[in-house]
């Protein structure tokens, strides 16, 4: 163990920021093998995390467009369940193990409690946690309240932002991890388009997938969800309170301030062109090939085979475009290539942003005025990212506390309200 405490505050005394590979240093051969261990361990239960619960969700999404929603712990819910407890018992296991745990950054003292525990870690177990307590309380809400909820609901917006607290702190752990195991440009993109991935649903609530009111028609008559009379009403929330991009005014201003913080986000995590792009540009590509391959498992119009989704793409692009993000990277970079401030920056690319959202899903010209609107919630946006980086570069409690209050208890609560109230309002 002194071994290990020598060779670590070693590695401590270097400059934040790159370090060269052992190949570089004398004697990597001699690298403790507990650094080994602990790395891949951490890519253990980033692939067990990730493809448990992504297959999870998938299974979840047939087994919804197929069967009745007659109980919460359905097998793919449980699967899931089980899943994130699994993987929050390995990051206890690395957490509470000294001769893992010391790679993962600094250390702080749990409130209360006689040991310190490395503050990326922190963050990832506390995503986790609160991942299984939200589970739970989806299952509870569904018996208090019904199964009408919309995305809105407490439990369900407490899930998108307990997967993104998970993805926040694999990425704080890897990069806590950076100083033994230097980042690659491949590593940074897969980073920063699963942070982008993962933070768009909680930022967006419902019309992260709402895209239009026909496409809320065409997922209201599936057979299955026809027999619903909960799906049912769920839909008749959506459709009568216009909460799809095409006729809710709050789409264009609220997904302004997702663009925002995804791009300051970004330009933190690594400021090279080729990474400040190509997530964007990836993460599009994602969306854009999910969204195709929706309008075909729907049989959207009566889609058949999979060339019969380009006319339909074609006729309805709102269905499939993705989130003009990566114009907006593109416009950032140009700004700030002419030297424009950085407020300029997002100034600039805030206005181009929104009025490209209102080209994708406009219905009606007075949404035009929603663009001064939107270019300030992007600047605000730009804020938060910085801070959510201050977070993932150097994570403290007073960061995470202060995330957890506001993102995964205080922002659910009131918009859980408001799902109530359209759920009581709405016939």
């Amino acid at each position: 163990m002194y071994d290990l405490m020598q060779f670590a505050s070693r590695e401590e005394s270097r400059e934040s920021g790159f370090v060269p590979p052992y190949t570089n240093l004398p004697g990597r051969c001699n690298e403790p093998k507990s650094v080994k261990w602990a790395y891949r361990l951490f890519w253990f239960t980033f692939v067990l995390f990730f493809a448990g619960t992504g297959s999870g969700k998938l299974w979840d999404r047939v087994w919804h467009a197929t069967r009745r929603f007659d109980t919460f712990w359905s097998p793919p819910h449980f699967f899931v369940f089980v899943v994130t407890a699994c993987t929050g018992a390995l990051v206890a296991v690395i957490a509470l193990t000294p001769s893992l745990s010391i790679w993962f950054g600094p250390a702080v003292s749990l409130p209360r409690l006689h040991f310190r525990v490395p503050a990326a870690l922190m963050i990832l177990g506390s995503g986790l946690v609160l991942l299984c307590i939200t589970i739970t309380l989806d299952n509870f809400w569904h018996t208090a309240f019904g199964l009408d909820e919309t995305q809105w609901s407490v439990p369900h917006d407490m899930l998108g932002w307990c997967w993104f607290t998970i993805i926040f702190g694999f990425a704080a752990s890897r990069l806590a991890f950076r100083r033994y195991r230097p980042l690659s440009w491949f590593t940074n993109i897969v980073i920063a388009v699963l942070i982008i991935e993962f933070m768009c649903p909680p930022m967006l609530g419902p019309f992260y997938l709402n895209y239009s009111p026909h496409l809320l028609h065409a997922l209201a008559n599936l057979p299955v969800v026809r027999k619903e009379p909960d799906a049912q009403h769920m839909y008749r929330i959506y459709l009568n309170h216009g909460l799809t991009r095409q006729t809710c005014p709050l789409f264009i201003p609220q997904v302004a301030f997702f663009a925002g913080a995804a791009l300051a986000l970004l330009r933190r995590i690594d400021r090279r062109l080729r990474i400040f792009l190509l997530a964007p540009l990836f993460w599009s590509c994602f969306t854009a090939t999910r969204d195709l391959y929706t309008i075909f498992l729907l049989r959207y119009h009566e889609v058949s085979r999979p060339l019969d989704v380009v006319p339909v793409a074609l006729h309805e692009p709102s269905l499939w475009v993705p989130i003009p993000l990566f114009l907006a990277a593109v416009v950032f970079e140009l700004c700030r290539r002419l030297r424009f401030s950085e407020s300029c920056c997002y100034i600039m690319c805030g206005a181009i942003f929104s009025l490209c959202t209102f080209a994708i899903w406009h219905t009606t010209l007075w949404m035009l005025l929603l663009v001064p609107m939107a270019t300030g919630t992007l600047f605000g946006g730009s804020r938060i990212g910085n801070w959510f980086y201050s977070m993932l570069n150097k994570p403290t409690l007073d960061k995470l506390t202060t995330f957890l209050l506001i993102f995964c208890a205080q922002i659910p609560t009131a918009l859980g309200v408001i799902d109530l109230i359209l759920r009581r309002t709405t016939p």
